[in-house]
Formats: C-alpha cells, sequence, structure tokens
C-alpha cells in the first residue's frame, strides 16, 4: 500500500430521482467497475467499487411536515453498503426539497470505505428564510461492519446576504508506519475569510487517535442492516 493517498470526487446531485433500487443489475456492475462514479450523483442508482461492495445513495421518499400552520416537505435519504451480501445502512438524513446533496467517495480499501456529504439547503418555510451549509465525513469499516461520523461543518446564514461558512476542501490520507488515516478538511469563514482546519487521526479499527473536535464526540457505531 502506498504511504499516502487520497481520492477527492465531487459532484452535485441533481433533483432527477431514479427509481432504480436494485444491487444486481450486471450491466450497472459492468459499467461501474470500469467508472465508479459514473452514478454517484444519482439517488437510487449503485456505485460497484468492485462485485462485493457497493455504495448507494439512497433516496427514502419525501416527508410531509407542518409547523405552526405552515406545510412543508422534506427529502428523506441515506447512504448503503452492500458488503458481500449484506445491505447496511450507514448514514441518514432530512433536507429541505430546495437542497443540492454533494456525495464524495474519499477513499476505498481493504479495511475501509470512507465518504463525505454535503447539503446545501434554503429553508424558505420559515418566518425568516434562511440557508444552511452541512457537511459530514463518514467512515465504514468493511470487517466489523462499524463507522465513524466525523461532523465537519453545520453553518446557518446569518443576515440578508445569505452566505455561510463553507467547505474549502477536503482529503484523506494513509500513514503505513503508523497504521492511520489522517482527514483533514479546510472551513472558510464567510465573516472574516479565513481558513481554519479540522483535523482527524483514526486507525483501521475506527479508533479515535486525536481530534481537533475532541475524540469523545467520535465513537464508533454499529451499521444496522437495511430491511
Amino acid at each position: 500500500m502506498k504511504n499516502f493517498y487520497f481520492l477527492l470526487l465531487l459532484v452535485l446531485s441533481s433533483n432527477t430521482f431514479a427509481n432504480v433500487d436494485k444491487w444486481d443489475d450486471y450491466l450497472q456492475d459492468s459499467a461501474q467497475i470500469n467508472s465508479p462514479v459514473e452514478y454517484i450523483d444519482t439517488y437510487n442508482k449503485y456505485t460497484a467499487i468492485n462485485p462485493n461492495l457497493k455504495i448507494k445513495l439512497t433516496d427514502f421518499g419525501n416527508i410531509e411536515k407542518t409547523k405552526k400552520d405552515i406545510k412543508y416537505s422534506l427529502k428523506k435519504y441515506g447512504v448503503q453498503i452492500l458488503n458481500k451480501k449484506e445491505v447496511y445502512n450507514i448514514f441518514e438524513s432530512k433536507v429541505p426539497l430546495k437542497s443540492d446533496v454533494d456525495f464524495t467517495l474519499l477513499c476505498n480499501d481493504k479495511n475501509i470505505v470512507a465518504f463525505r456529504i454535503r447539503e446545501n439547503s434554503n429553508i424558505d418555510y420559515m418566518k425568516e428564510p434562511y440557508k444552511n451549509f452541512t457537511a459530514n465525513a463518514y467512515f465504514y469499516n468493511l470487517i466489523n461492519n462499524n463507522f465513524i461520523e466525523v461532523p465537519v461543518l453545520n453553518s446557518d446564514s446569518e443576515d440578508k446576504s445569505k452566505s455561510t461558512d463553507i467547505l474549502q476542501g477536503d482529503q484523506l490520507t494513509y500513514d503505513s508506519k503508523k497504521g492511520q488515516y489522517i482527514y483533514l478538511a479546510n472551513i472558510k469563514s464567510y465573516k472574516t475569510g479565513e481558513i481554519q482546519s479540522v483535523k482527524t487521526i483514526f486507525n483501521s479499527k475506527l479508533k479515535c487517535i486525536s481530534s481537533t473536535l475532541g475524540c469523545e464526540i467520535i465513537g464508533a457505531l454499529p451499521a444496522t442492516k437495511a430491511n
């Protein structure tokens, strides 16, 4: 294994949702092995990393809500992984329908699959509408089916400009000498223009070694089997 590697794939999701929910389409498998990011921005179409490992951004449908007599809809979505013969839910979230979801595969090796989710949402059902920018990174252990979540950014707009802090860039590297993964994200403040870094180091068993955020908030959780 090389000492350091990273894969950054930035693809914005569209608002068109596919109806494909099978994991065994041999034509898609063939395309995905050669072009593993072809469907990564599409709900309900999987990305085949290899025949026994596939990942999918899943559309779980819309949820109707009412708050103070205001009716609105949220999109429920998540990330599922087919690990050999079992499908596991790794991540679930709800966003307003007026949202862009960015799903980035950071890396995969014999131990982990890592990905990052960005949500850029317009909250227009409140008395004072605002924007929200959220980014979280997830690291899934292929052997024990555990995962950790690293909260990278959660920023609301606070003025008429509707500006938020943004994720300037991130990467995952591996130090083979220490057997450690290093996740580094740069966050740009819209108020000051300054860039701050969030750094988290963990091993292949997903034990947090150190983190800018504090390791006490980063603990391994079991992935749940999909129904």
